[in-house]
C-alpha cells in the first residue's frame, strides 16, 4: 500500500509539471493580444539607434560579430545580460558598459499584462 502512494505522489507532484507549467509561463507567443516591448517609444530601431549613438567603435578591432542578449523583465528592467560572441574583448565590455547606460523599456504584454522578454542582438564589424 505505502509503495502505491510513493507513485501516487510522484504522478501528482512530479518534476515535469512545474516544468510545463513554467514552459507555459513563458513561452513565446505571436497572438494579437501580444504587444511588443518598446524603447524609447519605439521598437528595434530605436534601441540600434541608442546603441550607434552610445557605442565606442574605436574598441573593435577585429572584424567579426557581436551577439549579445538580454531580457526584459515585467518592469521594463534589462537584465540577464550576457555577450554570446564578440570579436574582440573590448567591444563585449565596450557593450555592457552601453547597456548598463540604457534606460528602462515598457515590456511586452501578452492580454493586457506584462512578461518577461529576452532578446538577442547582433552586430556586425567590418
Amino acid at each position: 500500500m505505502r509503495k502505491y502512494l510513493i507513485i501516487l505522489l510522484f504522478a501528482v507532484f512530479s518534476p515535469t509539471v512545474f516544468s510545463q507549467e513554467l514552459l507555459m509561463d513563458t513561452e513565446d507567443v505571436h497572438d494579437a493580444d501580444v504587444v511588443e516591448p518598446k524603447f524609447n517609444g519605439g521598437g528595434m530601431d530605436k534601441f540600434y539607434e541608442f546603441i550607434k549613438s552610445e557605442f565606442d567603435f574605436s574598441k573593435v578591432t577585429k572584424a567579426g560579430k557581436l551577439l549579445f542578449s538580454f531580457t526584459i523583465n515585467v518592469n521594463g528592467e534589462m537584465k540577464n545580460m550576457r555577450v554570446l560572441k564578440f570579436p574582440n574583448e573590448e567591444a563585449a565590455i565596450e557593450i555592457i558598459r552601453v547597456i548598463d547606460k540604457a534606460p528602462k523599456w515598457i515590456p511586452a504584454k501578452r492580454a493586457g499584462k506584462p512578461f518577461s522578454t529576452e532578446i538577442k542582438f547582433p552586430m556586425d564589424f567590418k
